[in-house]
């Protein structure tokens, strides 16, 4: 089963000189592990809400905390130990937080699929990360809606992929403090907003934010644009 690992900040955390590299080996190496990027900070973020007619873009995360989430990994575990255990090795789960999330499947037809690529390889330039929104109006998209939705992204270049996630309550949340492995259940902050989704989307910022603004799930949500980090030099 598909697990997404986010890779959260944590302000309580504590100083590691583990090598996240030899993390990445060690999982590739056993073909638990299928993907992950580092995402830049916050700092460039833009998130993208419809409103009725009105399409609301703004600079900045969809809220201000001090929690983020500084990266992704989808790895292909047994079940949710052995995701946890994977989770548990990371050296940000001394440093930071580590929310494990189930993949819920959603097939949506013909030529709705993920665009193929290898391994860490940027599938794109950015992850839009989909957040519920308490405030906004009940919707829930039509799959053929969200199906369109994919087909006009892949045709125009700006869709390469995503996963959709089981429900934020049967996330669970990966730290190591002191020594001891802290498994609790919840997500990596405790705002009302959680992620149900993660889409992969390329080209400048405003094409991929035209793009999202046409996301049928930015009418009940909001849609945070993160810029995947690509440059280590």
């Amino acid at each position: 089963m598909k697990y997404v690992l986010f890779i959260a900040t944590d302000p309580a955390g504590e100083p590691t000189d583990e090598n996240p590299e030899a993390w990445v080996e060690k999982w590739n190496g056993r073909g638990v592990r299928v993907e992950g990027m580092p995402l830049k900070p916050p700092a460039g973020t833009r998130t993208v809400r419809v409103r009725g007619d009105e399409v609301l873009v703004t600079d900045g995360p969809f809220a201000e905390m001090a929690e983020w989430i500084a990266g992704y990994d989808l790895v292909e575990a047994a079940d949710l130990d052995e995701a946890i255990e994977v989770a548990a090795s990371h050296p940000m789960a001394t440093a930071g937080r580590i929310e494990v999330r189930p993949v819920e499947p959603v097939d949506l037809g013909p030529g709705t699929g993920n665009v193929p690529h290898e391994g860490d390889a940027p599938a794109s330039r950015f992850l839009a990360i989909l957040r519920t929104d308490p405030d906004a109006p009940a919707l829930t998209p039509e799959p053929a809606e969200v199906a369109a939705w994919i087909r006009d992204g892949l045709a125009s270049g700006r869709y390469l992929g995503g996963e959709h996630l089981r429900p934020v309550r049967d996330a669970t949340l990966v730290r190591r403090r002191e020594g001891e492995l802290l498994i609790t259940d919840g997500a990596y902050t405790d705002t009302p907003a959680g992620v149900t989704g993660i889409v992969f989307v390329d080209g400048e910022w405003e094409e991929a934010t035209g793009y999202l603004a046409r996301c049928p799930m930015a009418r009940s949500g909001s849609v945070e644009l993160r810029e995947f980090w690509t440059d280590f030099s």
